[in-house]
């Protein structure tokens, strides 16, 4: 099924892996991409008498496909797709037996970081550790891992942790070029207002304007958006400031800026881009007093459960921050409780 997915629905492939990056594409359109093309390969193979079963993806078959020229994109989505059909026993196997071969480290980063966006990843991020995580969002993947001397401490970090135990860490996330991911996002999503605060000030002396405010608005503070907007005609690459306030608020941005807008926006339109700034600092002060106190998540905020259809709201990256952030969550109380036990 690998080698019909990936010569014969290579638009779909690439199609489903453009949407799951776009801060604009809710999972649940997703889904529905995901449910035909799964249909179209199923249809494929028995127009081609090809094999209707699904197994784990052969890492020979995949160095192959690599050393043929074959996109790494195209091959780590079209074995995401094979992963959603499979248990996850057997996807944890794959995985385990990707990080084993050298030479296949780029698709091994790209479908681990690609297991976070998918609308099953919950059930997979218990299995993978903070190491893996890591391995597959740093550039260098393995180099990342092993300076990342925190990474236990990383687990503990809460709105208790002293400052001098969280700017290391910080400034470890920024060696490793992690500076906007998702786990640059699940450290902040687990501070404190104040402690932001601290490490916002560390990061305006540390990193560029960009990189600052990149940190300022992955904290999740609503309040925060007025600060990037105001820096927007400045920014080095303000397609990322506007993709992080989207994720911040979700379709709530649609009432302090046209929808067309934002899109155009974000696709690095300068006109839409002033646009953007200029309708978001008009309609801010009718929500100036519903959105400052809030700490939202596409939308929804932070701490709540949301349910399936709230879920499926959101985009896949942002989906894919919530499910880190509830899974540490539930382990930091896990912890609490037995610490209270003893």
């Amino acid at each position: 099924m690998l080698a019909t997915y990936i010569h014969y629905h290579h638009d779909q492939l690439l199609a489903i892996s453009d949407a799951q990056y776009s801060p604009f594409t809710c999972i649940g359109f997703v889904k529905i991409q995901k449910k035909q093309l799964l249909e179209a390969c199923w249809l494929t193979a028995k127009k081609n008498n090809k094999e209707q079963k699904f197994s784990q993806p052969d890492i020979k078959q995949l160095v192959s496909l690599i050393e043929n020229g074959s996109s790494v994109e195209l091959i780590a989505q079209a074995c995401i797709e094979i992963m959603a059909n499979l248990p996850q026993t057997t996807n944890l196997v794959f995985i385990d037996a990707l990080l084993k071969e050298a030479s296949l480290n780029e698709l091994t980063q790209l479908i681990i970081y690609k297991v976070l966006l998918q609308q099953h990843s919950f059930n997979l991020i218990a299995f993978i550790d903070l190491k893996t995580i890591c391995y597959s969002l740093a550039p260098h993947g393995n180099t990342a891992i092993n300076s990342l001397k925190s990474i236990d401490a990383y687990n503990l970090v809460n709105v208790k942790s002293d400052n001098n135990d969280l700017l290391p860490i910080f400034d470890e996330l920024c060696n490793c070029e992690l500076t906007c991911s998702p786990l640059m996002s699940l450290f902040l999503l687990s501070l404190s207002w104040e402690q932001v605060n601290v490490v916002a000030n560390h990061a305006s002396n540390t990193l560029s304007m960009d990189g600052t405010l990149q940190v300022l608005l992955q904290s999740c503070f609503v309040k925060l958006i007025p600060l990037a907007t105001t820096s927007l005609n400045n920014a080095e690459n303000p397609r990322t400031i506007i993709a992080l306030i989207r994720r911040v608020l979700g379709d709530k941005l649609d009432l302090l800026v046209d929808y067309d807008t934002q899109l155009q926006a974000w696709q690095g339109d300068e006109p839409s881009c002033q646009a953007f700034k200029t309708q978001l600092q008009q309609n801010w002060p009718k929500y100036e007093n519903e959105f400052s106190s809030q700490r939202l998540i596409s939308g929804n905020p932070l701490n709540n459960k949301l349910n399936a259809i709230e879920l499926s709201a959101m985009d896949s990256y942002s989906q894919g921050v919530f499910n880190l952030y509830t899974y540490y969550q539930y382990l930091a109380a896990k912890r609490t409780n037995k610490e209270a036990i003893l």
